[in-house]
């Protein structure tokens, strides 16, 4: 069974000569394990579209199924609840706690998510290892590096153990080549610890690095392509 169903999803903002269609029909899986680039230029759709998925933002019509759960369907609190469970997400601007440390910044989770912190604790210690920040743990995020403060949001969004790891445009603060290193390094911590994945880009050179994209224009998905398919694209 796919991770994520998405079906017949639509977003629409205003009403009359005002209406604003974001997200147009939008139907997709996402399958156990797989990591997926959703693709597309400024003011696409792409945003909109993962935000609902995720659970942050309610669509006009349409149904999101993750798990066995229709996310569609929850009240409020039951959303926030699922979302700080099931759900990790990496924000374009880090979105990290300005006055917390590195390692702080991924504790807080327990309480977000109402797990237990001890346990919390030791996820963070292994996961700031693991992504080559642990010698900046007591580090507030100012005093971190753009791909080091990336790598942190990394590690904060795999800290309560989520089903599915949501993407919005992490390489939007870095150059090229440090971009290039963050979602490979993404693509590696979602593979090695059995998560399904979905980013948000423009960039078609990250895309190569994930194992299918689907493409999106003016909010309807216009192309879904494998890697293989990809990369001869790329060549």
């Amino acid at each position: 069974m796919p991770v994520v169903r998405a079906r017949d999803l639509s977003k629409s903002y205003g009403s009359g000569h005002t209406r604003v269609d974001a997200v147009k029909c939008a139907t997709f899986d996402l399958e156990d394990g797989e990591f997926l680039a959703l693709l597309g230029p400024s003011g696409s759709g792409k945003t909109t579209l993962l935000t609902i998925v995720g659970a942050l933002l309610e669509p006009t019509s349409g149904q999101v199924v993750i798990g066995d759960r229709d996310v569609t369907k929850l009240r409020a609190r039951e959303r926030t609840a699922f979302r700080a469970r099931q759900i990790g997400f990496v924000f374009q601007s880090f979105n990290l706690v300005p006055y917390l440390t590195a390692r702080e910044n991924l504790t807080i989770m327990s309480s977000v998510a109402h797990l237990d912190r001890a346990e919390v604790g030791r996820r963070a210690d292994r996961l700031l290892e693991e992504l080559g920040i642990d010698a900046r743990r007591d580090n507030l995020p100012e005093q971190l590096s753009g791909g080091e403060r990336q790598r942190v949001a990394i590690a904060r969004a795999l800290a309560t153990d989520p089903t599915l790891i949501l993407v919005d445009e992490p390489t939007a603060s870095l150059d090229t080549a440090l971009g290039i290193q963050v979602v490979q390094v993404l693509g590696e911590e979602i593979k090695k610890r059995g998560k399904s994945g979905i980013m948000v880009t423009h960039d078609s050179r990250m895309a190569r690095f994930t194992d299918r994209t689907i493409s999106i224009l003016d909010g309807v998905l216009t192309a879904d392509r494998p890697r293989a398919a990809i990369h001869s694209r790329a060549r």
